[in-house]
């Protein structure tokens, strides 16, 4: 059953981990200075053609019973009822990210990143056919759930609220200043660079606050694929960073949700390209054609708009596997089809924390430093010692954050950690009394003049200790 596939993607415990931790290994590897050894170069080929084969067998599986339950999932939030039935019932000034690609394994990861935020919740949402930015960012609009269509609008694929047709990014910021009077648009960027207290006069009493970023999704399909794994992993950071700054300028509540997920994975090679189905096209991404009439290509299905519940007279053809469309784009990251990697979107959602007290390590009695600080960074891999010194009241472990940034942005990760628990994914770092932790991390970022090392409370995000600025001096 479709809803039993969704489930079985999305429990705590899912198949959305096999993603996560994929995505983490493409990152790693993509970062290092060095060519992998024969060996490990002959591990990595076996564990990504495993992890392919898993996704075969997973989209055409869900596939399956996606056909069979007439294309829905009985039971789960769709993305056109995000609004309704999530933004508009949170009370006080909330914040509505709309990210890009956001696929659920890095939902998962962004409430990791926000753990001890009061209300932390996510939910999976069911994405508007075909997953593509044009539809499901206008599936998050108010107004989706009474009338949603996707329909053709002159020579392009648009969406349709009533009578407000959409094909492009403003036709979208119409529809919502004109069903939220007073709403803030703001792209993540805006966020990150500027200070809480301008955010704060930027939103004044807004009701309604969107922050959009397309980050992921202009980088996945920018074809450079090692960029694009080296930078996916600070974007979700930022997207974490955002949430805090805002609700220091103010902003009560937060939904975050996407437009549609993703497969990245390896190139799609001659034999899974399919031809287009031809016909009258009207639009064509390599995981879907939008159109009328023409064939149905071998590994491909067809639904009509009626089927979807779309007041048009178009088809939708879509591969049934993992195949791709012999169309424009990248061979590896991808969107449009109807696997769960590209269906199922997160639907994230918090309130802000309580103004910052004192941290963990001030209640504690200690004092947590940096040692052995490098005066320039000359490797993109490096060590640094925090020191907890021995408290009077505690010898339990203290929990930090541990972050590698450059001005407003992140620029690397801790990775690593010698005499301490380190999570790498959240950065939290697990001190002991009277210890000193060599802790490693990595610059992702090449393009930035200089670093600091920053160590945050992380319940309060109270800012414990940061080192001067480091030039970064790389080859040197």
């Amino acid at each position: 059953k479709a809803d039993a596939w969704v489930a079985a993607y999305a429990a705590d415990d899912g198949w959305h981990r096999v993603d996560g931790l994929h995505r983490e290994l493409e990152s790693w590897v993509a970062q290092m200075e060095d060519d992998l050894d024969e060996a490990s170069r002959q591990a990595h080929i076996h564990v990504i053609s495993a992890h392919d084969a898993l996704l075969k067998r997973m989209a055409e599986g869900f596939g399956k019973a996606f056909r069979a339950a007439s294309w829905a999932v009985p039971g789960a939030l769709h993305q056109t009822h995000v609004y309704a039935d999530v933004v508009r019932a949170a009370a006080g000034q909330t914040a509505y990210f709309f990210v890009d690609a956001l696929r659920y394994e890095m939902g998962i990861a962004l409430v990791r990143l926000l753990e001890g935020s009061p209300d932390l919740a996510i939910r999976p949402a069911v994405a508007a056919l075909p997953t593509i930015t044009p539809v499901g960012m206008a599936a998050l609009l108010p107004g989706a759930a009474e009338s949603f269509s996707v329909v053709q609008q002159g020579a392009k694929l648009a969406s349709r609220i009533d009578t407000s047709t959409m094909t492009v990014l403003p036709d979208r910021q119409k529809v919502m200043a004109a069903r939220v009077p007073g709403v803030v648009d703001l792209t993540l960027e805006d966020v990150i660079q500027h200070r809480s207290v301008w955010l704060a006069s930027k939103i004044g009493r807004a009701p309604l606050v969107v922050v959009r970023s397309q980050e992921i999704d202009m980088m996945g399909e920018q074809g450079n694929d090692l960029l694009a794994r080296r930078v996916m992993d600070p974007i979700i950071n930022d997207l974490a960073r955002a949430i805090r700054k805002l609700g220091a300028a103010g902003v009560e509540r937060f939904v975050v949700s996407a437009d549609h997920g993703h497969l990245f994975a390896r190139p799609r090679a001659d034999d899974m390209k399919t031809d287009s189905p031809g016909g009258d096209t009207v639009d064509l991404h390599r995981r879907c054609w939008i159109g009328r009439g023409g064939a149905d290509p071998m590994g491909t299905v067809r639904v009509s708009s009626s089927t979807l519940g779309y007041a048009s007279d178009l088809d939708f053809v879509f591969p049934t596997g993992l195949g791709v469309f012999k169309a424009g784009g990248g061979l590896s990251y991808h969107h449009g089809g109807t696997s769960l990697q590209e269906l199922i979107v997160p639907v994230v959602t918090l309130r802000a924390r309580p103004a910052p007290t004192a941290s963990a390590a001030e209640a504690a009695g200690l004092r947590v430093r940096l040692e052995d600080v490098p005066g320039k960074i000359v490797n993109r891999i490096f060590t640094v010692g925090v020191v907890a010194e021995a408290g009077l009241f505690s010898t339990e472990t203290v929990p930090v954050r541990v972050a590698l940034v450059s001005g407003p942005e992140q620029a690397g990760a801790a990775g690593m950690a010698m005499d301490a628990e380190l999570d790498a994914t959240t950065g939290i770092l697990q001190l002991t009394p009277g210890t000193t932790a060599r802790v490693g991390f990595l610059l992702r970022r090449t393009d930035v003049p200089f670093v600091q090392i920053v160590l945050q409370d992380p319940t309060t995000d109270a800012l414990i200790a940061q080192s001067d600025e480091i030039p970064v001096n790389l080859g040197m």
